[in-house]
């Protein structure tokens, strides 16, 4: 798995159940070691990555490193 290290950088995606992840940004949005961050399926994303969900639903990662419902 890649995202071992506590110093990984962060990047601001777009995340497709079940598993089909697009990086909007491509430079690093932050760095695991000092940013918050919320874990899907193992990896790390930044701040603002979010989770479309088939009903058409999304889901966004907030500062507190939780997945929130957007409304």
């Amino acid at each position: 798995m890649k995202n071992r290290k506590k110093q990984d950088s962060l990047f601001l995606n777009t995340i497709s159940p079940p598993d089909n992840v697009k990086s909007v940004s491509n430079k690093p949005v932050g760095n695991a070691g000092k940013d918050p961050f919320c874990v899907y399926d193992h990896r790390r994303h930044a701040v603002g990555s979010k989770i479309e969900n088939e009903d058409g639903s999304q889901t966004v990662c907030t500062e507190d490193g939780s997945w929130q419902n957007l409304k």
